[in-house]
Protein backbone atom coordinates (compact mmCIF):
# COMPACT_ATOMS: atom_id res chain seq x y z
CA UNK A 1 0.00 0.00 0.00
CA UNK A 2 1.18 3.77 -0.51
CA UNK A 3 -0.42 6.80 0.88
CA UNK A 4 0.54 10.55 0.12
CA UNK A 5 -1.02 13.07 2.74
CA UNK A 6 -1.43 16.31 1.93
CA UNK A 7 -3.27 19.78 0.74
CA UNK A 8 -5.18 19.99 -2.27
CA UNK A 9 -3.59 23.42 -2.49
CA UNK A 10 -0.08 22.42 -2.13
CA UNK A 11 1.79 21.72 -5.72
CA UNK A 12 4.51 19.07 -4.11
CA UNK A 13 1.46 17.04 -2.75
CA UNK A 14 -0.58 17.72 -6.25
CA UNK A 15 2.39 16.35 -8.34
CA UNK A 16 3.22 13.74 -6.00
CA UNK A 17 -0.39 12.36 -6.47
CA UNK A 18 -0.45 12.71 -10.29
CA UNK A 19 2.59 10.90 -10.48
CA UNK A 20 0.59 8.25 -8.14
CA UNK A 21 -2.35 8.19 -10.16
CA UNK A 22 0.75 6.98 -13.17
CA UNK A 23 1.04 4.11 -10.75
CA UNK A 24 -1.99 3.20 -9.76
CA UNK A 25 -3.37 2.78 -13.35
CA UNK A 26 -0.02 0.48 -13.74
CA UNK A 27 0.00 -1.41 -10.95
CA UNK A 28 -3.95 -1.82 -9.16
CA UNK A 29 -4.77 -4.71 -11.18
CA UNK A 30 -1.28 -5.90 -9.17
CA UNK A 31 -2.95 -5.85 -5.69
CA UNK A 32 -1.41 -2.41 -5.15
CA UNK A 33 -3.21 -0.18 -3.46
CA UNK A 34 -2.76 3.77 -3.67
CA UNK A 35 -4.79 5.94 -1.73
CA UNK A 36 -3.97 10.16 -1.31
CA UNK A 37 -5.54 11.55 1.76
CA UNK A 38 -6.18 15.18 1.90
CA UNK A 39 -5.79 17.28 4.99
CA UNK A 40 -8.53 19.72 3.81
CA UNK A 41 -11.65 21.01 5.61
CA UNK A 42 -13.85 21.29 2.24
CA UNK A 43 -14.51 18.03 0.94
CA UNK A 44 -16.56 20.13 -2.49
CA UNK A 45 -12.60 21.43 -2.91
CA UNK A 46 -11.32 17.78 -2.79
CA UNK A 47 -14.18 16.64 -5.32
CA UNK A 48 -13.78 19.54 -7.78
CA UNK A 49 -9.43 18.42 -7.20
CA UNK A 50 -10.31 15.03 -7.93
CA UNK A 51 -12.55 15.85 -10.91
CA UNK A 52 -9.95 18.18 -12.21
CA UNK A 53 -7.32 15.95 -12.27
CA UNK A 54 -9.22 12.73 -13.50
CA UNK A 55 -8.15 11.14 -10.39
CA UNK A 56 -9.32 6.79 -10.25
CA UNK A 57 -7.04 6.76 -7.26
CA UNK A 58 -9.29 6.57 -3.86
CA UNK A 59 -8.65 9.94 -2.07
CA UNK A 60 -9.87 10.26 1.13
CA UNK A 61 -10.47 13.43 3.35
CA UNK A 62 -8.84 13.77 7.12
CA UNK A 63 -10.86 16.66 7.70
CA UNK A 64 -9.81 16.66 11.03
CA UNK A 65 -6.56 16.06 10.02
CA UNK A 66 -6.04 13.25 13.28
CA UNK A 67 -6.71 10.00 11.99
CA UNK A 68 -3.61 9.72 9.49
CA UNK A 69 -1.43 12.47 10.86
CA UNK A 70 -1.18 10.69 14.56
CA UNK A 71 -1.09 7.27 13.56
CA UNK A 72 1.80 8.05 11.65
CA UNK A 73 3.37 11.25 13.07
CA UNK A 74 2.58 13.28 10.28
CA UNK A 75 4.06 16.37 11.38
CA UNK A 76 4.58 17.75 7.51
CA UNK A 77 3.32 17.26 4.72
CA UNK A 78 3.71 15.93 1.55
CA UNK A 79 4.58 12.86 3.25
CA UNK A 80 4.22 9.52 1.53
CA UNK A 81 4.52 6.20 3.17
CA UNK A 82 4.86 2.87 1.64
CA UNK A 83 3.67 -0.15 3.98
CA UNK A 84 4.42 -3.64 3.25
CA UNK A 85 1.53 -6.34 3.27
CA UNK A 86 1.78 -6.56 7.37
CA UNK A 87 1.27 -2.99 7.39
CA UNK A 88 4.37 -1.76 8.31
CA UNK A 89 5.52 1.22 6.91
CA UNK A 90 8.92 0.57 4.37
CA UNK A 91 9.56 4.00 2.99
CA UNK A 92 9.12 7.41 4.51
CA UNK A 93 9.32 10.06 2.19
CA UNK A 94 8.86 13.83 2.80
CA UNK A 95 8.10 16.07 0.03
CA UNK A 96 8.17 15.16 -4.01
CA UNK A 97 10.17 15.79 -6.77
CA UNK A 98 11.08 14.66 -10.08
CA UNK A 99 14.05 12.34 -8.22
CA UNK A 100 11.61 10.84 -6.29
CA UNK A 101 9.12 9.05 -9.11
CA UNK A 102 12.26 6.43 -9.71
CA UNK A 103 12.46 5.68 -6.04
CA UNK A 104 8.60 5.71 -5.79
CA UNK A 105 8.64 3.15 -8.59
CA UNK A 106 11.24 1.26 -7.69
CA UNK A 107 9.34 0.96 -3.97
CA UNK A 108 5.94 -0.02 -5.61
CA UNK A 109 7.82 -3.07 -7.80
CA UNK A 110 9.17 -4.18 -4.21
CA UNK A 111 5.44 -4.06 -2.85
CA UNK A 112 4.09 -6.30 -6.27
CA UNK A 113 6.78 -8.80 -5.46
Amino acid sequence: MVMVFGNIGDPFWTRAVQFLEKMHQQYASKGIVIVAIAFDQDRQAVKAFVDKHKLTLPVAVDDAKLTGAERYRITATPLTLFLDKGHRVTVRQLGFSKQHEKLFEQEIQKLVQ
